[in-house]
């Protein structure tokens, strides 16, 4: 990990989000900070560059001293039980905050599975800043309805499809993220290894391998190169059986 001193002419900051009481028509995927809301954060923080599968960038237990921003890639957020297996809790994307903490340590760890760049503010720092700040927490407020909505949709998906639709799920939900897919075309770049995908759904790369020939049988994807993938979207959406 590479650290060095924020820029306040980095990025906009905007917290991936959609509001819970408005439609995506009316407010977007994303919660934008004033100017001088992100010029005052981008203060208080430090820039860190992050190799895909380097060491993690905070390990479970660790002490929580930052909270963590994550400016470009993709980090997944991992939790080890006590016999040893290694489950994946999360894919975290541009404009999520990671490293919540419990009794003030880190709950999961934390691993880039994509060459990444975030931010680390000081938990001191937040707590003296935040509160005289009322319009920064009620943005961070949507941020966290936004992330309490997917974790019980993640519960949904990984308690009630079988493999195959949690594929399907996955890839639309990547689709979302316009660096990674062309819309014109319709055109996936899956972002993340075939065995990063195996632990966020919860299977092996093997059975990852068989489900993506599935998706291909019925004509829901056609594979370009190992990498990029055309897809038919409404149909995709359809056969994962999400609203």
């Amino acid at each position: 990990m590479k650290f060095r001193a924020a820029r306040t002419d980095q990025p906009s900051l905007a917290l991936r989000a959609e509001h819970p009481w408005q439609s995506s028509d009316q407010n977007g995927s994303t919660i934008e900070l004033l100017p001088s809301e992100r010029t005052e954060l981008l203060l208080l923080g430090e820039l860190l560059t992050v190799k895909a599968h380097s060491a993690p960038i905070f390990m479970q237990g660790e002490r929580a001293k930052h909270l963590y921003y994550l400016d470009e890639g993709v980090v997944q957020g991992r939790h080890t039980i006590r016999n040893g297996v290694r489950q994946s809790v999360a894919l975290f994307w541009p404009g999520d905050f990671f490293g919540l903490p419990r009794d003030g340590c880190f709950f999961n760890s934390a691993e880039a599975v994509t060459n990444c760049t975030a931010y680390k503010f000081p938990i001191k720092d937040l707590e003296k800043y935040l509160p005289r700040r009322p319009r920064i927490q009620q943005k961070l407020l949507l941020k966290a309805s936004h992330d309490i909505r997917l974790a019980q949709r993640r519960l949904i998906v990984m308690g009630a499809l079988d493999v195959t639709r949690r594929l399907a799920v996955f890839l639309v939900d990547c689709c979302g993220h316009a660096q990674h897919f062309d819309d014109e075309n319709q055109v996936l770049t899956v972002p993340i290894s075939r065995h990063d995908i195996a632990d966020h759904i919860g299977t092996s790369a093997e059975t990852v391998t068989r489900a993506m020939k599935t998706l291909e049988k019925k004509g829901l994807v056609r594979r370009i190169t190992p990498w990029q993938l055309e897809l038919r979207m409404s149909e995709l959406f359809a056969f994962s059986g999400l609203d």
